[in-house]
């Protein structure tokens, strides 16, 4: 059994908005049919738990209400009907709480506890000045999506990588502390003459077999202290800086961030919000420091009168054919659909650098392992050759 949100109709004309529990859509529309009542809108409800401000919880409610809004369900209503069910410390009540008290809704979501990006913010205030709240609040939960879904396949493309990594790692602690140890006792025959490569394997092996719980501990605490380092922002900063300086990832990071920036900017853009203002919270999706100062002086040429293709050239933002359409949009008086064009065009060279990287790294990660383990076991067989060669 799962909750339906629903916005019907009765006999009368009047709406009527909340939640249903059914097993499954066909049931939910036949219990509202039940009561007399014509389905305008009915979706499963997504689950949320009480930490509202996580990503995937902020995509589902902006989905929600945007949902709500373009089935003509009145602001208000549209966020009572998804706090229901929901904790009272819920975010949600408090907006609502503003919203009957006056407020307007950018305003209740800017003073709320759910993290929210400044760009729904603003899109938010947009679709208020213009009326159309509802397309505004659908283009949020989409860009929304979009960055939880561009998020999720990283991650997803890294798990197979990272597999053959820790295996290889747990591989080689097991020869250096299982296997390697059993054949120390070469190094204690004066008349074996051992390489310097199965001396200093056989001493390895040994000394980690000897301190096993101290190695362990140093082990623990290292990928503790890394997980707690990975948290900061700093850090991951520091680790796109240095990716962006690499061979294979560095024009993976600029197809990626190029395509963050355009298509926001074409989503603010669509919504009616000014072109400097649109500008600017575009740049504030920008990681590199390069991009950043880069992205604040196309801002100031834009303000001094300065045209924005004019601008982007100027600063080496954007490619010849990136200038283009930036230029045709200009004249045509479409730069938001040219700018769209823009970060599809960016979204699919990431993806296809990506997708470029991953192909190396296999094969490469494949390699390294087999020449560690190879070079283990090739050091203890010349070690046990030597012994042989003194008996």
């Amino acid at each position: 059994m799962e909750h339906f949100n629903y916005v019907a109709l009765d006999q009368q004309g009047q709406r009527h908005a909340g939640s249903v529990l059914a097993a499954n859509r066909s049931e939910a529309e036949r219990q509202l049919g039940d009561q007399q009542l014509l389905v305008v809108a009915l979706e499963a409800a997504r689950v949320r738990t009480r930490k509202a401000g996580g990503p995937v919880n902020v995509v589902a409610l902006i989905d929600e209400l945007s949902t709500l809004l373009e089935a003509s369900v009145p602001l208000a209503e549209a966020v009572d009907t998804l706090g229901l069910g929901l904790p009272a410390d819920h975010p949600l009540h408090g907006i609502l709480s503003d919203i009957r008290g006056g407020k307007g809704f950018s305003a209740a979501l800017r003073e709320s506890a759910l993290e929210l990006p400044d760009y729904v913010l603003q899109l938010v205030r947009s679709g208020e000045t213009t009326g159309k709240l509802a397309a505004a609040m659908r283009a949020a939960a989409q860009h929304l999506e979009s960055d939880a879904k561009v998020r999720q396949e990283a991650r997803n493309a890294m798990i197979y990588p990272m597999v053959l990594v820790f295996s290889g790692i747990v591989a080689t602690l097991v020869m250096f502390v299982f296997v390697v140890p059993r054949f120390a006792s070469v190094l204690s025959n004066p008349k074996a003459e051992l390489p310097w490569v199965s001396q200093l394997i056989l001493t390895a092996g040994l000394w980690l077999a000897q301190h096993q719980v101290g190695v362990g501990l140093v082990i623990s605490i290292l990928l503790m202290l890394g997980i707690a380092a990975w948290q900061r922002k700093e850090v991951k900063d520091a680790a796109w800086e240095l990716a962006a300086r690499l061979p294979v990832l560095g024009p993976w990071t600029l197809h990626a961030e190029l395509s963050r920036w355009s298509s926001l900017f074409a989503v603010l853009l669509q919504s009616k919000v000014p072109l400097l203002q649109a500008l600017q919270q575009a740049n504030e999706t920008l990681r590199r420091r390069s991009l950043r100062t880069q992205g604040a002086l196309v801002l100031a040429d834009v303000r001094g009168g300065r045209s924005l293709s004019d601008s982007l050239g100027r600063h080496t933002i954007l490619d010849a054919a990136g200038l283009n359409l930036i230029r045709v949009g200009e004249r045509s008086g479409a730069l938001p659909q040219t700018v769209a064009s823009l970060a599809r065009v960016h979204s699919n060279q990431a993806q296809l650098r990506l997708k470029r990287f991953l192909v190396l790294l296999e094969p490469i990660t494949i390699l390294a392992i087999s020449v560690v383990l190879g070079g283990i076991m090739v050091s203890v067989m010349l070690a046990i050759t030597s012994l042989t060669n003194v008996l």
